[in-house]
Parts: C-alpha cells; structure tokens; sequence
C-alpha cells in the first residue's frame, strides 16, 4: 500500500458559515500528502456554548462517506445537529480525501490532532476522551482513529465498514459499536466476522444488523448510534472536569438476542439461555431499546 509523507506545514482557522443558532467555522491545514495539501476540517459549535464555564466540552468526530468534504456532514446532513445540541457536543467532521486517508498513522491522524489543538485555543473542548462516528469509508475512521490512539477515545461507532483493525488487547478498554445492513453483503461479512474476532479476544464490541438493508444509514442506526454515545458521553462526564453527574445513565444491563432481536435483563433466565454467539451485552436501557425490543 502506498506510502504518504505526513508532515504538517502550515494551518489557519476561518469562518463558514452560521447554522441556525449553532455556528459552523473550519480550520485548515496544510500537509504534504499529495491530494490533501490543504484539508478543511469543519466543526460546529452547539448552540448552547458558553466560555468560561466549568469544564470542557465534548466532541465528537464525525466521518461522512468517502472523500466527503466535512461540510455536508457538519451542516445537517444525517441529523447529528440536534443530537449535539441537547447534550453540548461539538461535532467536528474532516474533509479528507484519498492517500489512504483512513489508515491515521500515514498522516490524517497527526492532522485531525492537529486541527483539534487549533480549535482548542478558541473554544474549551475536550480533546483527551473524544466520540467518534463514521459510516462507509468515514466507518473505516471511526474504527482505525480510535485503535490508533485508544488513549483519546472514549467511545466508537462504524456503521458499514470495509476495514478494520487487527482485535487486540489495546482496545478491550475502548467501547465499540458496529452496525451494518445485511443487504450490504460484502460489507456485512467483514463487519460480522471482525465482531467475531474482537469478542474471542475479549472485547465486547456491541454488534446490530438491519434486515434488507444495502449500503446506505438506516434511521434505526442513527437511533441506536445516538444512543450508545450519549450513554459513555454521560457516563463519563468526569472526563470533561467541572461538576459531574451521572444522571440518566443506569446501572443496570441486558443481553440481547442476535437471532430473534430481543433483549433481556442481565441476571434473567432468558438472557442466561441465549447462545454465546447471539449474546449482546448492551449496557444500558436506553441503548437497549434502541438496539431491539424487550422480551415479554
């Protein structure tokens, strides 16, 4: 596989566009990876930032479809606004394209941190403990970002990923969320074969397939994916400094059904009769419900 120089040269921030009472603004940097000299990271502000105010804010790194320029995603496109705005998140989405961009140790990992620490000096954002979300070769970020530096990642969704990393005990620590449509047939090989693989070596990565589903978002993944973040983004508001509170997050966890798409909680009958490889551990109730229906 092609090898790409990844030294940064240069990065300056402008202002974009205004999105309702949320604000869009961008950095660029400059590398000397051959299609990406100047790459534009988009990023929105949620409409209800404020400085100064204790604690950092999160963010969430946002991946759209290949060569995608940031923009669309950042702006509306799959819904991520709202979201981000009820729970005070930044999103921030790279506009990448090509030189192997979703491989993060050639050169678009060191200028996503980069454009992070840019971003940083004007606005108090988490950049330790980050949210990452992606779907088709945006799902290949999602995953390899994370397994790249773990260490910053609090939690991780790929939706309709073609590549993974190697499972290892770098990322059992790490939560993990993979979804793909099972009319996605190539797709959905790689996606279930990887979960396979992960949960042998002992990471609990939660697995949903959508019936009929190509190679396309399905509503009820962005419902889920929504979920799975906001239960680690408030489980974990320690992250971001300041008061912490864990409300509406629960202590408790069910096992879902793979086979029939049915959940049960942790310590019932049902869940101890499911099979080993049609167990998901689902830690929460609201993920739960997203991911399927409670067994009667």
């Amino acid at each position: 596989m092609k090898k790409v120089l990844g030294l940064l040269i240069g990065l300056f921030v402008t202002l974009t566009v205004v999105a309702g009472a949320a604000r869009v603004e961008s950095v660029q940097v400059k590398t000397r990876a051959p299609e990406n000299r100047t790459v534009t990271v988009y990023f929105r502000i949620p409409a209800n930032y404020k400085q100064k105010q204790t604690g950092l804010w999160r963010v969430l790194i946002l991946f759209g479809g290949r060569n995608s320029d940031g923009r669309s995603d950042v702006t509306g496109r799959l819904g991520w606004g709202e979201w981000a705005d009820k729970h005070g998140i930044f999103l921030v989405c790279p506009g990448f394209r090509n030189d192997n961009y979703w491989e993060p140790e050639e050169w678009s990992g060191r200028a996503l941190f980069s454009a992070l620490a840019e971003i940083r000096k004007k606005y108090e954002i988490c950049t330790e403990k980050l949210l990452f979300y992606g779907y088709s070769a945006g799902s290949q970020c999602s995953n390899l970002f994370p397994a790249w530096r773990p260490g910053n990642t609090r939690a991780w969704v790929s939706h309709a990923c073609g590549v993974f990393h190697e499972p290892g005990g770098r990322m059992r620590s790490v939560p993990g969320l993979v979804t793909c449509g099972d009319a996605d047939t190539a797709r959905y090989i790689i996606s279930r074969n990887f979960v396979e693989e992960a949960r042998k070596r002992g990471t609990a990565i939660i697995w949903k397939s959508f019936p009929n589903s190509p190679h396309d978002v399905p509503p009820d993944s962005l419902k889920l994916a929504r979920a799975f973040l906001a239960y680690y983004h408030l489980r974990y508001l320690s992250d971001l400094g300041g008061a912490v509170s864990r409300r509406n997050v629960s202590e408790s966890f069910f096992i879902g059904d793979d086979l029939d798409n049915v959940f049960y909680p942790a310590d019932s009958p049902g869940a101890r009769n499911i099979m080993p490889e049609d167990r998901v551990v689902l830690p929460d109730r609201s993920i739960a419900e997203a991911w399927g229906k409670e067994a009667k």
